[in-house]
C-alpha cells in the first residue's frame, strides 16, 4: 500500500452519515475506534437504565427519552464532524474499511432488534394498536397504546392486555372486573363485586342495551385467575363468554395513548 493510498482526509458530510445511521460509527470513520464504540455502549446503557426505572411506559417518559435520544444524536453528529475536521491527514486503519463499517452496523442493528423484541421483558414496556371497539370509549380504533409490563399489582378497574383464551398468539385488551376468590355479578346493568355495586366499573347505559350487558349470574373468580369485562358491554367478547383468565396470561397494564387519530387523544391516561 502507498503513501498516497494509506492517508486520506476523512469527511464531515460522510462521518455525520454514517453517525446518523448508528451513533458512535461516524467516529470509527473519522479514525476515532474507542470513542465509537464507547458512544455505543453508552447509547445501550441508558436504554436499559431507563427500561430499569420503568418510564417507557409511560407518556412523559418516552416524551424524556426521545428529547435525551434527539440531544445525543446531535451531539455525536458535531462530535464526529469535528473530528473529521481534525483528520486533514489521516492514516488510514485496519478498520477503515467499508466492509468493516458495514460489520459493526450489522452487529449493532441486530443486537438492537433483539433488545427491542423483548422489550417487554427487558424494557419493561409493549406498545399496541387497537383494532376493534370493545373498550370504547376509553380505547378507541386506531388508538396506540404502552403498556406496563413489570406491572404485577393488579387491581379491579385497571385496564389491562392479555393473551386470549382461545388463541393466546392474540392479545386482547379489557378491565379487570374481579380478582381470585371474588364473586362478580350484573344487576340492572350494574356490576356488583362482592355483594356491592363496584363504580368503577360502571359504563354509560348506551353502551349495555342488550339483556347480555344488563343481567348475569353470580360467577367465582379461581384464585389467580381475573374476570374481564369491555367498557362496551354490547360489543365485547370478554370473560361472559370464555371465563376468567390466568393472571400469568396478563402481559400488563395499559397506562397511556401515546397516538391517536384524534389529536387530543395523545397522551391521554387511561383509566
Amino acid at each position: 500500500m502507498t503513501s498516497e493510498e494509506r492517508n486520506e482526509r476523512r469527511k464531515p458530510i460522510l462521518a455525520a452519515i454514517l453517525s446518523l445511521l448508528m451513533p458512535g460509527l461516524g467516529h470509527v470513520y473519522a479514525g476515532c475506534l474507542k470513542k465509537g464504540f464507547l458512544i455505543v455502549a453508552i447509547e445501550y446503557s441508558l436504554i436499559l437504565f431507563v427500561g430499569f426505572l420503568g418510564i417507557l411506559s409511560t407518556f412523559y417518559g418516552i416524551a424524556l427519552t426521545i428529547a435525551l435520544a434527539a440531544g445525543f444524536y446531535i451531539f455525536v453528529l458535531i462530535s464526529s464532524v469535528k473530528l473529521a475536521l481534525k483528520n486533514k491527514e489521516y492514516q488510514l486503519q485496519p478498520f477503515n474499511r467499508w466492509y468493516w463499517y458495514l460489520v459493526i452496523l450489522f452487529t449493532v442493528s441486530i443486537s438492537s432488534n433483539i433488545l427491542f423484541s423483548f422489550r417487554g421483558d427487558i424494557l419493561g414496556y409493549e406498545t399496541y394498536q387497537i383494532p376493534a371497539k370493545s373498550m370504547d370509549p376509553t380505547l378507541q380504533v386506531g388508538d396506540f397504546i404502552t403498556v406496563n409490563t413489570k406491572y404485577d399489582q393488579l387491581k379491579v378497574g385497571d385496564v389491562v392486555v392479555f393473551l386470549y383464551p382461545n388463541d393466546r398468539s392474540v392479545p386482547f385488551v379489557k378491565r379487570v372486573a374481579g380478582i381470585g376468590n371474588d364473586t362478580v355479578r350484573m344487576e340492572n346493568g350494574s356490576v356488583i363485586r362482592n355483594g356491592k355495586i363496584e363504580s368503577v366499573l360502571s359504563v354509560s347505559s348506551n353502551k349495555r342495551l342488550s339483556d347480555f350487558s344488563i343481567t348475569m349470574m353470580e360467577k367465582r373468580v379461581p384464585e389467580d385467575e381475573v374476570f374481564l369485562l369491555g367498557d362496551w358491554r354490547d360489543n365485547s367478547n370478554d370473560s361472559r363468554v370464555w371465563g376468567t383468565v390466568p393472571i400469568s396470561d396478563v402481559i400488563g397494564k395499559v397506562t397511556f395513548i401515546w397516538f391517536s387519530k384524534d389529536p387530543d387523544r395523545i397522551g391521554t391516561l387511561v383509566k
